[in-house]
């Protein structure tokens, strides 16, 4: 049998990993798709997205890291716990924080494999099926798929790469445990934009023969038939969680400095919602509206972007893999401001689609972007509206990019990578 197993924090519980829905309608070369929910959270368990036919879901229980700590002496074994350590020694780098992290690292690993183990046990799988688990986060997930392919002779282990679990820097904590051991765990690695495969291999470069650009990709929803005339008034959306790394607080400090009429609606939750609601409030001038439009499902946002055009969408994060929220605006034509940041410039070029601005820009540099793009004459603002569309046709459509991409995940139960899992002592 050909099996899928797909490694994935909660999906299609709650509202994690919306993306990965629209790729598990490409992935049909198997003969069973299995998705492990990781880490469900009883609120998740109210909502539940549909996934596509023949497809199952098993809800893993989510754990409190001090679970995971107090279960730790479970790894004491584990000879990878003592080079970790050996090497954070040597770097200069071992604290108690990052002491903690490996730990719950390596017992969240063994802990959830486990688990995994036994639900594939229960639905028939053998040691001889073919395998591909399939990682949809670079961290301990790929750890979790080498303890389990130590099961499977004819496995193969997969893993993708997006921001927070590929850069050490902008992850939890500062610190990602094992890559090294990571990297060599696995077949394949497929990161989200170029931007994330330099800097993988700028730290692990023995992944140059496994690690390549997969993009991600959104659905077509087709464009508006009519854009309202900006001068009714410029209608501006942002799209995010509402946390520091997006930095809302920045594009509230570039718009209150406007005199331009501007609507502003912003689509997503988050922790800073209230102080960010404060700081509008106390900022914003009569002339710029802004409206929390809350959580909305990705299909309804673009399905809204198509029926109810906006002139920008603006996105000033500090950090980023490749903003999925940028490629559903390009898909309905609307233009980007941006921040230089991740793969963000690798979607938005300035003067075709609209404006890259630096990593770090001013409130003052952000505010002339936006009125840059409001003072265009309509010729030019209707180019950069051509220009957004042909840049997701080219480089965001998900049927081609996950169409080869499902095909080659098939394709690696046939191409020889059938040996057994990891050696004893390594996972």
């Amino acid at each position: 049998m050909r099996r899928l197993v797909i490694l994935a924090n909660a999906f299609p519980y709650g509202n994690w990993e919306p993306f990965l829905a629209t790729e598990l309608e490409y992935l049909t070369g198997f003969d069973r798709v299995d998705i492990m929910s990781l880490s469900v959270r009883e609120d998740q368990r109210a909502s539940v997205r549909p996934l596509p036919e023949g497809m199952s879901a098993h809800p893993i229980p989510f754990r409190s890291r001090l679970f995971y700590l107090l279960g730790s002496f479970r790894v004491l074994g584990d000879a990878n716990l003592y080079r970790e350590l050996a090497d954070l020694a040597r770097r200069r780098r071992l604290s108690p924080s990052r002491l903690v992290t490996l730990f719950v690292f390596l017992s969240r690993a063994r802990h959830e494999a486990a688990q995994v183990g036994r639900i594939l046990e229960a639905a028939g799988a053998g040691p001889d099926d073919k395998v591909v688990f399939y990682s949809y986060r670079f961290a301990y997930q790929p750890y979790m798929a080498a303890r389990l392919r130590r099961r499977f002779r004819r496995a193969v282990s997969v893993a993708r790469a997006h921001r927070a679990d590929l850069y050490e820097e902008h992850s939890p904590r500062g610190y990602l445990p094992l890559r090294a051991q990571t990297v060599a765990d696995l077949d394949r690695i497929y990161l989200v934009a170029e931007h994330g495969l330099r800097y993988l291999l700028t730290g692990q470069p023995q992944a140059a023969t496994k690690a390549t650009v997969s993009r991600l990709g959104t659905t077509d929803h087709g464009v508006p038939a009519a854009v309202p005339p900006r001068r009714e008034g410029l209608r501006i959306v942002s799209c995010s969680t509402i946390v520091p790394v997006k930095r809302l607080d920045l594009l509230v400090d570039a718009l209150a400095g406007t005199c331009l009429p501007i609507r502003w609606d912003h689509f997503g939750e988050g922790e800073l919602r209230e102080q960010l609601e404060a700081r509008a409030a106390r900022q914003l001038g009569d002339n710029v509206t802004l409206t929390w439009r809350g959580f909305v499902r990705n299909a309804d946002l673009v399905e809204e972007y198509v029926h109810s055009p906006r002139h920008l969408l603006v996105n000033v994060s500090s950090s980023e893999g490749v903003p999925v929220s940028i490629m559903e605006a390009l898909s309905t034509g609307i233009p980007v401001v941006a921040t230089d940041v991740g793969g963000t410039g690798e979607l938005v070029h300035t003067g075709v689609n609209g404006i890259l601005l630096p990593a770090d820009p001013t409130p003052e540099q952000v505010r002339a972007a936006i009125e840059e793009i409001a003072a265009l004459d309509d010729g030019a603002y209707a180019a950069l509206r051509t220009g957004a569309r042909r840049t997701w046709e080219e480089r965001c459509d998900a049927r081609a990019l996950y169409t080869g991409f499902a095909a080659e995940l098939a394709g690696l139960l046939e191409g020889g990578a059938n040996r057994l899992g990891v050696e004893e002592g390594r996972a």
